[in-house]
């Protein structure tokens, strides 16, 4: 069996949920993390195994590594993936994989020129749910409409780096991110975007510099209308994030990554997940790795997710609709 050594770039809980993942995959070896404060890495590396690094390029440097896994936040991306790309190792990025486009091509670029291989963690995608839904769309007919909504609570605290919009992007770039990109996923590319942005809930909250609510109203490439709202203000007994979509021939209801009901006709046809998103997610990048199947999320699927969030803000920005250039 071949033995595909992995690190870690970032040891927090994301790092840690992939991390308890692969630790249940034959022929996985956890072999390092680096994390800029080294007591997390000891931390990560005690649970997990792998040398401990505090310096994620004197890793490369050090470690003979066939993946890694970023996991690290939106602002913190510097040189990674271009870094590992020209070693030769294959890279899984979580998402937002940038907060401007000109990283985000920069990471596209490097990984496409090396060769390796790469999976952005929109984990949702993998859901048997969302398999279901996408294979009952392929045969309804067109889409007419798409209703999305990440309906969350605020992260953290105020140190927490998701407050800061220079930091995370926003909830629409870093969270609901999610719904757009099973927007896409379902539905298809967008071909224009309009947005409207507020902070209106908790003006009493100055270090909460992101919107607190925020509604995009998108156009398909295939004529279809879609509408994403997002709020971190939702109750925490009322979170919602949750898709519905209304075909020619279907009406499919998303809920999370757990359920899924399908109207056609006078039948409803109820579907449970009983699959592990993430766990499928890192053993098909795995299977990728050793030649046993190809990425479904390749990073060129993260480029086109962040376009059109990012459109999205410039939309509000400017009061005016963003045409989205990669359709």
């Amino acid at each position: 069996m071949k033995i595909v050594h992995v690190g870690f770039i970032g040891a927090g809980g994301i790092a840690g949920v992939h991390a308890s993942k692969l630790s249940t995959i034959p022929g996985v070896n956890i072999a390092s993390v680096a994390d800029i404060v080294l007591d997390k890495a000891i931390s990560f590396s005690e649970k997990y195994g792998g040398k401990p690094y505090s310096d994620w390029r004197e890793m490369l440097r050090s470690e003979k590594l066939d993946a890694i896994w970023i996991c690290i936040p939106p602002y913190a991306h510097t040189d990674e993936v271009e870094e590992a790309a020209e070693k030769g190792i294959h890279v899984f990025i979580e998402k937002p994989i940038a907060l401007t486009m000109e990283k985000a091509e920069s990471m596209r670029r490097a990984v496409e020129r090396s060769g390796v291989i790469s999976w952005v963690g929109y984990h949702f995608r993998q859901a048997y749910s969302v398999r279901r839904a996408k294979s009952v769309l392929s045969e309804s007919g067109p889409v007419g409409i798409v209703l999305g909504r990440w309906w969350g609570g605020i992260i953290g605290d105020p140190k927490h780096w998701w407050w800061k919009k220079e930091l995370s992007g926003g909830q629409i770039v870093e969270q609901a991110t999610h719904i757009f990109d099973l927007a896409r996923f379902l539905v298809g590319d967008v071909s224009r975007v309009y947005a409207e942005l507020t902070k209106s809930m908790f003006t009493d909250m100055p270090e909460l510099t992101i919107e607190d609510a925020a509604a995009t109203i998108l156009r398909f490439k295939s004529g279809a209308i879609g509408v994403i709202t997002n709020t971190c203000g939702a109750n925490p007994q009322a979170h919602k994030v949750e898709m519905d979509i209304v075909a020619r021939r279907a009406h499919i209801e998303i809920r999370g990554t757990k359920k899924a009901s399908i109207y056609r006709g006078e039948g409803v046809e109820e579907v449970t997940s009983l699959n592990d998103p993430y766990l499928d997610e890192d053993l098909k990048f795995i299977k990728a790795i050793i030649g046993d199947g190809e990425s479904e999320v390749p990073i060129s699927e993260g480029v086109k997710t962040l376009e059109l969030t990012l459109a999205a803000l410039e939309a509000y920005e400017k009061k005016a609709p963003i045409e989205i250039k990669r359709v």
